[in-house]
């Protein structure tokens, strides 16, 4: 079980260290096979909490902080908010919704028709969107990345900045998990041990994507964004 769990939380390091998302969808089904749906998920938040803290730590120096900061801003008080009608909604179509959209996003960037502005405005409302949705469906990640996608960053600061807001957003629901009784020693070891596998990855993802040229780079993360979108929409 632990080989398998440091394997795969290795994979899911160099997807997410790679191209910013998809990381928690690798983890979930791996970790909810083992131990169940209410120790996986916040195993996956301390694993990808450690995730995220890692690569910001990596490429400090390329954190474009007012723009995550701008971002964090609404994503926050947005995610308790979405928390609130998390009970209330289709949660089938309202992902379904979401992959739509990235989906159409994502096909836009690819043909460059797509230029929203790369400042405070863009920040704002794409952190209160993925901050609802995050609350509304558990999912962030992708919707996360597209919103710092639109800053038209090199590599590495659209992975270190998008990481050091997706940290904050992480450190979050972890104090929440721990506040309702739903985190404790054990829950914590588990998602340290993936964690420390995750971190592998990252660095492995850090140094091949530093040398990748940018646009083909972009080109690469809108077609990660439409698999994983296809992904979540026929099989959640």
């Amino acid at each position: 079980m632990y080989v398998t769990l440091f394997f795969v939380g290795l994979i899911a390091g160099i997807l997410s260290g790679s191209v910013g998302f998809g990381g928690g969808m690798v983890l979930l089904p791996v970790i909810t096979y083992f131990y169940g749906i209410e120790v996986a998920v916040p195993v996956a938040t301390i694993a990808q909490l450690m995730s995220n803290l890692s690569r910001a730590a990596m490429g400090w120096r390329e954190i474009h902080w007012r723009q995550a900061a701008w971002f964090l801003l609404p994503a926050i008080p947005f995610t308790a908010l979405g928390a609130l009608g998390f009970s209330l909604i289709d949660k089938t179509l309202m992902t379904r919704v979401l992959c739509v959209f990235l989906i159409v996003f994502s096909v836009m960037k690819l043909r460059n028709k797509i230029h929203l502005p790369a400042g405070k405005q863009t920040m704002l409302v794409g952190g209160a969107l993925t901050g609802l949705i995050n609350g509304l469906l558990g999912i962030s990640g992708p919707l996360n990345s597209a919103v710092f996608f639109t800053l038209d960053l090199s590599p590495i600061a659209y992975i270190v900045s998008e990481a050091a807001a997706a940290a904050a957003m992480h450190v979050v629901k972890a104090v929440t998990y721990g506040k309702f009784d739903l985190m404790d020693i054990y829950i914590f070891l588990y998602g340290f041990f993936i964690g420390c596998a995750m971190m592998a990855g990252n660095f492995i993802a850090l140094h091949l994507i530093r040398y990748a040229r940018k646009k083909l780079y972009q080109q690469f993360v809108a077609i990660m964004m439409i698999a994983v979108s296809l992904w979540l929409f026929f099989f959640i």
